[in-house]
């Protein structure tokens, strides 16, 4: 019992942090900069005439009212007489013209949010002057330093050094580590951390049958390679990114290309690409040298970032709707990159961090010579071409659909060649296996039932043919490919025990036709040709797969013949794979992308007094962030700035950057940061809970290349993330929040998650990556029927609009910034899982599939909760299941099974990840 009241106050503390977060944040975005402009004047206290007695420039003062009475009422829109006076329903304000309805309904649902507000009692009047030197003392401003690796008291516990950093500060709180999480619920864990699916049956029987140390470790491998890595990790990038394919603001907008930067950063994470670099392309990418047109058409996309923003083209104030663009853009970039909330200086010094409003305007100098709209009635967004190695003209000459079925249909006749040819096969089930060695069905592209890998250096794979022809033979080798396999595999060809040649296979290379030649070998009627795969030398995953001896046609016509006709074949599948690669480059350019151009005349800007675009001060020379800067900035003439400014962000002596980034990284894989406010490492924001391990982990980052991948590997590589969720009482009573993270913390699936797993369990997950989700003729989002069955992170995301799953599950808001996302525990969650239509769907989809195998009822339940949970059902589970299914007909049958479906997928077990 005190163990679940406190997981119950655990996820009440993270779920009230989180709307706070969220709510904060759409304040000091929506609604603080209107207060400043429209109300400020004549209802704060620096005003010359305070009007109705009533204050608007704190939260008390704002509860409080003025001479009719409170103005806001949290959570009670409908009684909040702010609300009323700028719809001008009670009064009319303000005098100057109504706010546009965008505006009013971004009040009404701040109100409905409870008025989240972290003004304190402190009024507009602000000193100035902020202490840089008192600033620079604060500790996010202080760059990551080495410290002295811990000496913890049980040496024998740490796996790596992450361990040693956690486990000395359980000693010194007097805590001891939880159990290790056991097989099954460790590997779905990492499944869904990784990649966002569940295991399925095969990959859990492998691993509970792989005893060997580097067993996880393998799996770590896998994972780490697969596709859906970037799926999965580019999808919280995108929350940060606040990716939609709408613009949002007044009548909603299609971005229609934004897809493109959706790809580009589920392509970015599984090609690892630096972190640094990653920066610098999404904020500069336009401004960079590129390698060759494939790199700059990832450059020039990956700008896409700084146009993604939430904007009401339709504003006919021009000047206005610029500085409003300019916000949102470093508004976006402060807490992405660097955690902190630069927007707050736009009106003002900031309140809490040593931001003083000239660094916010010294940087909006930046973004102001940057172009990102083009000017309207209705103003647009800036696209560009993607660049082109052909006439764009010559694209239509070519379909490239047409030309995708003629491969189809030429691989079709090669591989029907190729079943004709006289060969024998030995597959890796019935190779000769020294070592330890693990079976696998994730990388498609196997012979067989499966192939197997290895990182044992003292493991071999032996394949022995019993030759029955007399003449030249050629030998082949299938694996699959991928970028943890081994650059430089030894195989070695052997004729009655005398080898012939040795031969070495980057298998990080795909195999063309599945197979790649050892070379061509004279044998006899009765020898005995050997193939042997080695791991000695070797530096990464081995793979071995299938082996096939081909007689040649050097002395049999037949083969010959058909030799002769593959050799035609082959070039002919070459020579539409050239022409459709072709036009696939030309149909590629004349792709438009978002994205953005310095202005011509790139200048300085003032400071705009509170904010107001036409009440200009001072003139700021553009720069940076002064309290994270040794030396002013250093900006070319001609040029805006924003190049210079990613490097800064992206330098490995900025204070904040790598901090920052390895603190989301831990976020997602625990479900709490070291700094559990994500976005805010300034003063408002908490303290990191281990800050000697921020640093390690910030250094490690940087020095291993700024690589995501090697960072994700180390963590989850550690004892601390392989821990179980069992709390003992005295963790949850010495350390109720885990800070410590003397266990890992129980974790709901966030809502893309839950309906991958849902499609999944019913068999209808489309696994194949999208370009353009949006269905062609959409106008807008409103009254979108969302109907695709593939991946959830190639939904469309609309402003607003959203999956129904992902309004009931927390999907964040795609008007804001969000590395944290709220995890609310709601009747609506329960009631969609019991009632939703689409849950129906697939429970009855789960039925079907489950009785469509010859098993009986106990088997079906136990693949049931294996594929569901990752686990076997209990014996109390099996009595109840097994009590409610009755004998019946077919429809019956399907109707008892579908409702256990439902259940199961209805369960805690199926929401949270242990």
């Amino acid at each position: 019992m005190r163990q679940a009241l406190a997981i119950l106050m655990l996820l009440t503390a993270t779920t009230a942090s989180a709307q706070d977060a969220e709510g904060l944040a759409f304040f000091e975005k929506k609604i603080r900069p209107v207060l400043v402009q429209h109300c400020y004047k004549c209802h704060a206290a620096d005003a010359k005439n305070i009007r109705g007695g009533l204050l608007l420039d704190t939260r008390s003062a704002t509860h409080k009212g003025g001479d009719s009475g409170p103005a806001v009422v949290p959570g009670k829109p409908d009684e909040s007489l702010l609300l009323g006076s700028i719809k001008y329903d009670d009064y009319e304000m303000p005098p100057s013209g109504k706010l546009p309805d965008s505006v009013i309904a971004d009040f009404e649902k701040w109100i409905s949010m409870g008025a989240p507000d972290p003004r304190d009692g402190q009024t507009t009047a602000h000193a100035n002057g902020i202490d840089m030197k008192k600033g620079r003392a604060f500790w996010a401003f202080q760059k990551p330093k080495p410290h002295p690796v811990p000496k913890p008291k049980d040496t024998a516990w740490p796996k790596n050094n992450i361990d040693r950093f956690t486990l000395a500060a359980m000693d010194q709180a007097g805590l001891v580590p939880a159990n290790d999480a056991d097989k099954r619920t460790l590997l779905r864990r990492i499944y869904f951390d990784l990649i966002g699916l569940p295991p399925p049956p095969a990959a859990i029987d492998a691993f509970l049958q792989d005893e060997s140390d580097h067993a996880f470790e393998t799996v770590v491998d896998e994972l780490l390679s697969s596709r859906h890595f970037g799926e999965r990790w580019g999808r919280h990038w995108l929350d940060v990114a606040r990716y939609s394919d709408s613009t949002g603001g007044g009548r909603s907008l299609l971005f229609k290309v934004a897809w493109r930067y959706r790809n580009y950063v589920i392509d970015a994470f599984n090609r690892d690409t630096p972190f640094d670099e990653f920066i610098k392309e999404q904020i500069a990418g336009d401004l960079l040298n590129s390698n060759d047109s494939l790199h700059r058409a990832r450059q020039l996309t990956a700008t896409g970032f700084l146009a993604l923003g939430p904007t009401n083209y339709e504003n006919q104030d021009k000047r206005q709707l610029r500085m409003d663009v300019v916000d949102e853009q470093i508004d976006t970039i402060g807490r992405a990159f660097l955690g902190m909330t630069i927007g707050c200086a736009r009106c003002h010094d900031h309140k809490f961090d040593p931001i003083p409003t000239t660094d916010y305007y010294a940087l909006a100098g930046i973004f102001r010579s940057t172009k990102s709209l083009v000017d309207g009635n209705v103003s647009n967004w800036i696209t560009r071409r993607l660049p082109s190695t052909e006439p764009a003209g010559k694209v239509a000459a070519e379909n490239v659909e047409a030309l995708t079925a003629t491969l189809k249909k030429r691989k079709q006749v090669l591989n029907a060649l190729l079943q004709q040819l006289p060969a024998t096969t030995i597959d890796d089930d019935k190779a000769e296996l020294i070592g330890a060695w693990t079976d696998s069905t994730f990388v498609k592209g196997f012979v067989g039932k499966r192939y197997i890998h290895t990182t044992d250096k003292t493991a071999k794979a032996v394949y022995n043919f019993d030759v029955r022809n007399h003449g030249t033979h050629d030998l082949l080798i299938s694996y699959t490919e991928g970028t943890n396999r081994d650059a430089s595999t030894p195989i070695t060809v052997l004729r009655n025990e005398t080898e012939l040649k040795t031969v070495r296979i980057d298998q990080r290379q795909a195999p063309a036709q599945q197979f790649v030649s050892l070379g061509a070998f004279e044998f006899e009627p009765g020898d005995t040709a050997t193939v042997t795969i080695h791991t000695s030398g070797t530096t990464a995953v081995v793979i071995a797969d299938a082996v096939r001896l081909t007689l040649s046609g050097k002395e049999n016509p037949e083969v010959a013949r058909l030799q002769s006709q593959i050799k035609a074949a082959r070039r002919d599948v070459a020579s539409v794979e050239v022409k459709l690669k072709k036009k696939q480059k030309a149909l590629a350019a004349t792709a438009q992308v978002l994205s953005v151009e310095e202005e011509k005349k790139p200048a300085d800007f003032h400071v705009a007094i509170r904010g107001n675009v036409r009440n200009l001060g001072a003139k700021v020379p553009r720069g940076f962030l002064s309290v994270a800067s040794q030396a002013p900035a250093s900006i070319p003439n001609g040029a805006s700035g924003r190049l210079e400014f990613a490097n800064w962000i992206a330098s490995p002596t900025n204070p904040l950057t790598a901090k920052v980034a390895v603190n989301r990284v831990w976020h997602h894989l625990f479900g709490s940061g070291l700094v559990r406010t994500v976005d805010n490492f300034g003063k408002p924001g908490e303290r990191p809970s281990n800050p000697e391990l921020l640093d390690h982990l910030a250094l490690q980052f940087v020095d291993g290349g700024w690589s995501m991948k090697k960072l994700i590997r180390s963590i989850v590589l550690s004892r601390t993330y392989q821990l179980s969720t069992a709390a003992t009482d005295k963790q949850t009573t010495t350390d109720p929040e885990n800070r410590l993270f003397s266990h890992q913390n129980l974790r709901r699936l966030q809502a893309e998650t839950l309906r991958d797993s849902v499609y999944s369990l019913s068999g209808k997950l489309n696994l194949e990556p999208v370009s353009d989700s949006v269905r062609k003729g959409t106008k807008s989002g409103y009254g979108y029927k969302f109907t695709s069955d593939h991946r959830s992170v190639y939904l469309p995301v609309f402003r607003n609009r959203l999956h129904p799953m992902f309004t009931v599950f927390d999907f964040p808001d795609p008007n804001l910034s969000i590395g944290r996302r709220n995890v609310s525990t709601l009747s609506t969650q329960a009631l969609y899982l019991m009632n939703s239509p689409l849950i129906l769907e697939h429970a009855t989809a789960t039925a079907k599939q489950l009785l469509s195998n010859k098993l009986n009822d106990h088997e079906r339940l136990e693949l049931l909760y294996e594929k569901a949970l990752g686990r076997l059902p209990t014996s109390s589970e099996t009595e109840l299941a097994l009590s409610f299914i009755k004998d019946g007909d077919s429809q019956e049958q399907i109707e008892q099974w579908a409702v256990v479906c439902q259940a199961v997928m209805g369960s805690v077990d199926f929401r949270y990840v242990r």
